[in-house]
This record gives structure tokens, C-alpha cells and sequence, in this order.
């Protein structure tokens, strides 16, 4: 698994990020933008050309660096050093939401998506708060994951993994905030914040109320579900639409999570019906870990995001209709732990990303 260590301000990291990875990005970002383009015309028969992927984009950019100026210089920094505009680099992070904003009809990604755990500390092991998800993609996107590690010069140390030229997906800092997140389509969509912006500026935070304002107060581009968690034991959901959030914090028991949204008032202005694998999904983890209260742990949570009941419509997701899990997160944030696979999580390694970050020649996880 590759891991890159950013160190420096934010457009010292950015530009490191983007000229290390100059051609991986920008291979990366045609083959969003494509997949993008395709789906449009081919689940809502939507004619987009390219650039009417960048002028929402374009519009994205002045509420992000208003948001986290931080943030938006790396964003800059990325596309300096990778050759590419700042809009170009803001849609490869942001595309998810940006096809929202351009209100495609029909359901996207009909078999795709991630599934996301919470499990209090009354259902582990060793009573410790353990959160995580799988993070499935477009299957030709799996060459471009990887860990980043940032050290930057104000601020808190971070590991995640994530993509070429992206900012923070699935990540924790050194103050022990852990955050990821899954898709949810609202019809309420329009340029501003997009998701990964909000994440990495979460990561920034020291706090967990913090982190969570990160979330709330921020004027998002589309709808996302963001969990939570830290080194007290305390965890939150937050389900958003672009325009609402509803905030529930976890004290006990677990709460999981797929791609439609749970919460009355985002369901009103949800895009389509809930899909049968996002369904099944949360029924399944659902179970896998109810069935494992007072046992659920870091080999189970692996093993959960792994299972392949159900088909089509499994957690695991192995190229169905394009679509496969491209990696997969578990973090124990009272513990300061984060480990992460690149790829198939049932068949691909499993790395302590900070293990990985202080030696790229560390041996996988048992």
C-alpha cells in the first residue's frame, strides 16, 4: 500500500501532493470526470459535457475558501503541482457532490456505495469506541487509493486514506478525531462545500464539538452521512442534506450506516428510493454487529467489512456493474489506532497507517 508523508503549510503539502502524484492525478481526474459523464447520460439520460462539470466547480470555489482557507491553499498547492486549474482539482475532490448540484434524475450508482459502523464501547471487545467503513468506487478507480500522512506546520498531525489529488476521505489526527463518511443523493444540492473539504477541515479540529461544527455550519454542496469519534469514547452521526443535518450522538449500542438517508426530513428531499444493496447493506452489518455484542473488535469489524452475503447486493463489492470496494478503514481512536487496506478487503493487505507512515517497509497487520 502506498503511503505519502505532505509536511510544511498548506500549499507546501499541497504542491508536494500534487507534483508526486502529477500523473496519477490527472489520469485520475479524466476518468472521473468520464465516469461521471457517463452515468448521467446512462441512469438519467442527461447529456453533461465536461465542462459543465467545471463550472459548478468554479462555483464551488469561492464558498470553499471562505470556509477553510487552509484547506482551499492546499487545494491550490495540489493543482499547482500537478499542472492542472484549481477547478479541475476542486471537481476531482468534490465530484460526488458536483453531480448533485447538476440535479441528474434517476439513481446513480445503483450498485454502488459504502457501508459505515459506530460501535459503542457496551458492543467491543475491549470496550473501546471502534468505527470504520468500506469505501467502494468505480472499479478502475482502485489503482489511484492510497494513505496519506500530513504534518503540517500549524496543526494537527494526520493519517487517511484517500485518493490522488484528494484532500482527507477516512482519516484520524493526532488529537485522536476519527471521521469518514457515505453518500446520500437530496435533491437540495448547489454549489458550496463539497465533502472532502469538510472532512479535512474536520481533521483540523482538536476538538470532537469541533470537528462536528466542522459538519454542521458549513455550507454543503450536497448531502452526505459523516461519522464521528475520539479518544474519550464519544461518537456522533450526522446525516446532511445540503441545506439540513440532523446531529445523534452515539452513547451506546451501535449505529450504522449505507447510502439513503434514515432521517425523516432528508428523506422528503432525497433524490430517489433507497436502492436494494443499500438496503441489504445496513441490514447486514446491521447483524454482523449486533451478533457479535460484547465481542465486536478490530478482526470482526474487518471481517464484516469483507462479507459477501447477499450477492449483488453484498458489503463487499466486487465490480458489480462497475463498481468494487476499492478499500477499507477500522479505527479505534482511545487507542490512536487507524489501519487501512488498499483494495479488495477480503483478499488485500491490511497496514497501521501510522506504522506504515514511520516505515514504508512495515509487514501487514495478522
Amino acid at each position: 500500500m502506498k503511503m505519502l508523508t505532505l509536511t510544511g503549510s498548506p500549499r507546501e503539502m499541497g504542491r508536494a501532493f500534487g507534483e508526486s502524484e502529477r500523473d496519477a492525478i490527472r489520469e485520475f481526474f479524466a476518468l472521473r470526470v468520464a465516469n461521471a459523464i457517463m452515468q448521467a447520460a446512462k441512469y438519467g439520460g442527461q447529456e453533461v459535457a465536461p465542462g459543465g462539470v467545471l463550472d459548478v466547480a468554479r462555483r464551488c470555489v469561492a464558498p470553499t475558501r471562505a470556509y477553510d482557507p487552509a484547506g482551499f491553499e492546499e487545494l491550490s498547492g495540489i493543482a499547482e503541482g500537478a499542472g492542472l486549474s484549481v477547478e479541475e482539482i476542486l471537481a476531482l475532490n468534490g465530484l460526488t457532490d458536483i453531480r448533485d448540484v447538476l440535479s441528474w434524475p434517476g439513481q446513480l450508482d445503483a450498485f454502488g456505495g459504502c457501508t459505515s459502523f459506530i460501535a459503542q464501547r457496551d458492543v467491543t471487545a475491549d470496550g473501546q469506541v471502534l468505527v470504520g467503513q468500506t469505501w467502494d468506487l468505480a472499479s478502475d478507480n482502485m489503482p489511484f487509493v492510497l494513505g496519506v500522512h500530513r504534518v503540517p506546520a500549524d496543526g494537527p498531525e494526520t493519517w487517511c486514506l484517500t485518493t490522488a489529488g484528494c484532500l482527507s476521505l477516512i482519516g484520524m489526527n493526532d488529537a485522536g478525531v476519527a471521521i469518514g463518511t457515505t453518500n446520500v443523493r437530496t435533491t437540495d444540492a448547489r454549489p458550496g462545500v463539497t465533502y472532502l473539504s469538510i472532512i479535512h477541515k474536520a481533521l483540523s479540529a482538536r476538538d470532537l464539538d469541533d470537528a462536528v461544527r466542522a459538519v454542521t455550519e458549513a455550507p454543503r454542496a450536497g448531502g452526505h452521512y459523516y461519522y464521528m469519534a475520539d479518544g474519550g469514547g464519544r461518537a456522533f452521526a450526522i446525516e446532511c442534506s445540503a441545506r439540513s443535518h440532523a446531529v445523534t450522538e452515539v452513547t451506546r449500542g451501535y449505529f450504522n450506516h449505507t447510502n439513503h438517508c434514515k432521517v425523516p426530513g432528508n428523506v422528503v428531499v432525497e433524490g430517489a428510493a433507497p436502492s436494494s444493496t443499500s438496503l441489504q447493506r445496513l441490514g447486514r452489518i446491521d447483524a454482523l454487529v449486533a451478533g457479535g455484542a460484547g465481542a465486536f473488535d478490530v478482526a470482526r469489524a474487518r471481517a464484516a467489512l469483507s462479507d459477501d452475503a447477499n450477492g449483488s447486493d453484498a458489503i463487499l463489492r466486487v465490480d458489480y456493474d462497475g463498481i468494487s470496494t476499492n478499500g477499507a478503514v477500522v479505527m479505534a481512536p482511545e487507542r490512536g489506532h487507524i489501519e487501512a487496506c488498499h483494495g479488495l478487503p477480503h483478499q488485500s493487505p491490511w497496514f497501521d497507517l501510522k506504522a506504515l507512515a514511520a516505515d514504508p517497509a512495515v509487514a501487514p497487520l495478522a
